[in-house]
C-alpha cells in the first residue's frame, strides 16, 4: 500500500508540474505572439491615473504639474526586437542588442524617477500619503488603500 501512495503522489506532482508549465508556456507565446492590447492596456492606465487624480483632489495650482507628471511617466512602447532576427544573430551580438535594450529602460525609469519627485515635490503632506498609498501599488500585489485595509482586518 505504501508503495501505491507514493506512486500516486509522484504521478500527482508531476502532472501538476507538467500543468504548471504547460500554463507558463501558453501564456509566454500569448504575450510573444500579440497576445498585449496596447488600446486595453492604454484605458486601463488612464482610468488608473483618473484615480489616482480624483484622490488626490489637486488644487488649481496643482494641475499644471499633474499634467506634467502624467507626461513623463505614461509609459511608451520599448524595442521588441524582431524573433527571427533576434535568434539569427550571433550569442554576442544577442547580448549587445538586449545590454542596449536595458539602458535604454534604465534611462526610461530614471526620467520617470525625477518626474515622481518633481511632482511629489508640489503635494501636501496628505496628498502624499494618498499617493504613497496609491502610485504604483498594482506592481507590489495591492490595489491602493481599499486593499490594504482589507488585509490589515
Amino acid at each position: 500500500m505504501t508503495k501505491l501512495r507514493k506512486f500516486i503522489i509522484v504521478g500527482l506532482a508531476s502532472a501538476g508540474l507538467g500543468l504548471g508549465a504547460a500554463a507558463a508556456s501558453a501564456n509566454m507565446d500569448h504575450c510573444r505572439h500579440g497576445g498585449f492590447d496596447k488600446e486595453k492596456f492604454t484605458q486601463h492606465l488612464q482610468k488608473r491615473q483618473a484615480q489616482l487624480h480624483d484622490q488626490l483632489k489637486l488644487n488649481a495650482d496643482q494641475e499644471t504639474a499633474w499634467k506634467s507628471f502624467t507626461d513623463k511617466v505614461t509609459p511608451t512602447p520599448g524595442e521588441r526586437p524582431n524573433p527571427e532576427e533576434f535568434a539569427a544573430l550571433k550569442a554576442p551580438e544577442r547580448m549587445e542588442r538586449m545590454a542596449s535594450m536595458m539602458k535604454q529602460r534604465e534611462a526610461r525609469m530614471t526620467e520617470r524617477v525625477a518626474a515622481v519627485k518633481e511632482f511629489y515635490a508640489v503635494l501636501t503632506p496628505a496628498q502624499q500619503k494618498v499617493f504613497d498609498d496609491n502610485f504604483m501599488a498594482h506592481r507590489t500585489g495591492s490595489h491602493g488603500t481599499k486593499h490594504q485595509e482589507k488585509q490589515a482586518q
